[in-house]
Formats: structure tokens, C-alpha cells, sequence
């Protein structure tokens, strides 16, 4: 059955159509004005509103503005265990592979709700350590040659330390050393008929295998695959130039995907800048042209080399500042000056004449100052983003 319309209806049927058809348009053209303001306004906006570089007159003017933004830098950490799975525990026993291990650093806040940039091997010393042992494979041996697969879960961590002791390797397993060997070989021999003796001797040795074959045959141990061991933190903090051995506790947030980019990125577990902070390193401010830094340009560098062995004092923890110059042009990812430096100022803010970042310290030699690097600042403000 046709249904009929007035043209009234009609007109009235095709006027909302149209209407629809208008605000559709509308909504994607106000759509598209969203997305392309979301994405242009703020380029735009950083491109014109670009704070002035305000370029610092001397090294002690630089020292002055960022001495309370730099910080000393403690991470302890040590080998975790996990079995199948099992939420990873420490374990104290006499293996000084599980002793914690506590290194100093250097780091600088580049945000107001605590960022902080230093090294990637500050962050993670474990995975620059030397030598390096990364699977862990003697140790995995000794746990999987002492631990009973039928352990509960609750009782691993008591149980390898009551039972450590328990394993032998090398050695320990029937090899002589040379002065047992010799010692055996000078030892006196009874004087009497051995044939008898010799038999009986056999005899309980071949008891003693059967009776030990069918004890061990009962206990099956855990599997080696089943077994992780992860270096792990214990603690990361830092400590702010003037203070008196107060640690400001911190997470590992972020660290550069390239290996040979040593950056990362920790923040205070507050998330907010100490009060007797005034001034970061602001990183909008930093060089990212790394072409533009010349060999002969000054580098100035504010960190805490030797850690705590320089930094302490009587009036508490200060931060110290050395002046260079760039040696080399920058390859990418480093720069090379000449500005002294040692370990525990890995991870130092580096800066040009004007007091603008131009590297993050990570490398150099204990035994001939004058060859350090930093990496470029262009990667700290990457990874910041």
C-alpha cells in the first residue's frame, strides 16, 4: 500500500534530511579542526612563544643558578631469585655474588614534578658491570644441585640458606688437589697380606653405591630452566647539594632503546621538586644542534666526582664545578672535552659558556684526565619527550 504525502510533509521530510546531512558536515569539519589544532596550535604556539635564552656571564654564575638543581646520585643494588615463576627474594649467605652493591652517580632535575636525567648505567649498573654474567650459570648450578623440586615456594629462600653450604663443585666433587695427591702417594703402607682386605674393602664400597644410588634416586631436584637470577634494585635516591645525608627516594622511570645512548630518566617517588630547588635544567633551553659545538668552545661541568668521598663536608653534601674545553666535534650520540672528571660524575650536566645543557657526562679515564665524554643533550630531551 503507497502512503501518501502532502507537500507540506514532503517539504518538511526533505528539510530535516538536509538538516542531517548539514550537521554531519559540521561535526567532521569540526573534527578535523580539533585533530589539527591538537597537533598544530602547540608547534605553533612553542614556535613563537620560545623562552629567550638568557645567556649567564661566567662559571660562577652558571654554578649558582644549577648547584641545588644537581644531585648526588646512591643505587644499591643485588641479585634477585626467582623459581618457576615465583616472586623474586634475596638471600643472605656466604657467596659475596648476593652482597648488595652500592655505586654513586650524578643527576640533575629537568621538571617540577621531579624528573631527573643521569646515565643509563647509573640507573642499571648491573648491565655495564665487568666482567659480565649474564646468565648466571654457575650460580643457577649450585641452586639447582641443592633445591628439591618438592620445596614449597614459601620455604625456597630459608631453605638455600640453611642449605648452601651443601654443594660441591670443581674439587669438591673427587678431584685431588696436587698436595692431597702427594700427600697420598708418600703416606705409609701397612705391611701385611692386602688381598683379603682389598675385598672387603670392594665388598662395602659396592653397599655403600647401591645404599647412596637408591637414597639420591628418590630426590629429584629443580630444574635449571626453571631457575632466573635477576639483578635487581635494592634502593635508588639522591641527595641535594647543602643537605646532611638526607636521601630523597626514587623509581627508575624511563632509559634510552640504544645501547650506546647512556640516558635515562629517574623521578622522585614524590613527584614533586624539593623546595630548595629554584632552577632547573630546562631542557626547551638545551643545544640540540650538536653541529654547533666546536672544539676550543668552553664546557662547564657541575657533578659529584668520587661521590660522597669529595662531596662531604662539614656543612654537608656540596656539589663541585669544572671547567674545559669541547676536543672534538660530536659523532651523533658524543661529544669529547677535556673537562676533569672521574667516576661518580656519570650522569653531570654539562654546559656551554651561556649555561645551556650541551651533554650529559657518562664516560672518561681514571688514569689520564682530560678524555671525557658526554652524550649529546639532543637524546636526554628525546627520551624526556
Amino acid at each position: 500500500m503507497t502512503e501518501n504525502y502532502s507537500p507540506e510533509e514532503k517539504n518538511n521530510q526533505n528539510t530535516a534530511i538536509d538538516t542531517k546531512a548539514r550537521n554531519k558536515k559540521i561535526a567532521l569539519i569540526i573534527g578535523v579542526i580539533v585533530v589539527l589544532g591538537v597537533i598544530i596550535i602547540p608547534r605553533v604556539w612553542a614556535k613563537f612563544n620560545k623562552k629567550e635564552t638568557i645567556c649567564l656571564n661566567s662559571q660562577t654564575q652558571i654554578y649558582e643558578k644549577y648547584k641545588d638543581a644537581v644531585v648526588l646520585v646512591k643505587h644499591t643494588y643485588a641479585l634477585q631469585i626467582s623459581i618457576k615463576g615465583s616472586e623474586p627474594f634475596l638471600i643472605d649467605v656466604d657467596d659475596n655474588s648476593f652482597e648488595e652493591k652500592t655505586i654513586s652517580g650524578t643527576g640533575f632535575f629537568v621538571s617540577e614534578d621531579g624528573k631527573i636525567v643521569t646515565n643509563h648505567h647509573v640507573a642499571e649498573p648491573w648491565k655495564y658491570a665487568e666482567p659480565k654474567t649474564d646468565d648466571f650459570s654457575e650460580l643457577k648450578n649450585h641452586i639447582a644441585a641443592i633445591l628439591p623440586d618438592t620445596i614449597n615456594k614459601k620455604d625456597y629462600k630459608t631453605y638455600l640458606e640453611s642449605h648452601w653450604n651443601d654443594y660441591y663443585g670443581g674439587d669438591e666433587e673427587g678431584d685431588y688437589s696436587e698436595e692431597e695427591a702427594a700427600a697420598e702417594d708418600t703416606a705409609p703402607v701397612a705391611n701385611v697380606d692386602s688381598t683379603n682386605v682389598n675385598n672387603e674393602v670392594n665388598d662395602l664400597i659396592a653397599d655403600n653405591k647401591s645404599e647412596e644410588s637408591a637414597v639420591t634416586s628418590q630426590v629429584i631436584y629443580t630444574n635449571l630452566d626453571d631457575i632466573e637470577i635477576i639483578p635487581n634494585t635494592v634502593e635508588i635516591s639522591v641527595a641535594l647539594h647543602g643537605s646532611k645525608d638526607d636521601w630523597l627516594q626514587c623509581n627508575v622511570l624511563k632509559i634510552a632503546a640504544e645501547d650506546e645512548v647512556d640516558v635515562a630518566i629517574l623521578q622522585l617517588k614524590s613527584e614533586k621538586l624539593p623546595a630548595s630547588v629554584n632552577d632547573i635544567v630546562d631542557l626547551d633551553n638545551a643545544v640540540q644542534d650538536d653541529t654547533s659545538l666546536k672544539p676550543g668552545t668552553n664546557a662547564i661541568l657541575i657533578g659529584y666526582p668520587m661521590g660522597m668521598q669529595l662531596a662531604n663536608t662539614r656543612k654537608g653534601i656540596k656539589v663541585q664545578v669544572y671547567e674545559g674545553q669541547i676536543n672534538k666535534e660530536s659523532d651523533g650520540v658524543s661529544v669529547q672535552y677535556n673537562v676533569t672528571s672521574t667516576h661518580g660524575a656519570s650522569g653531570s650536566p654539562v654546559f656551554n659558556e651561556c649555561g645551556q645543557l650541551i651533554a650529559v657526562n657518562y664516560a672518561g679515564y681514571d688514569q689520564a684526565q682530560g678524555y671525557n665524554f658526554g652524550i649529546v643533550a639532543k637524546h636526554a630531551m628525546s627520551l624526556m619527550e
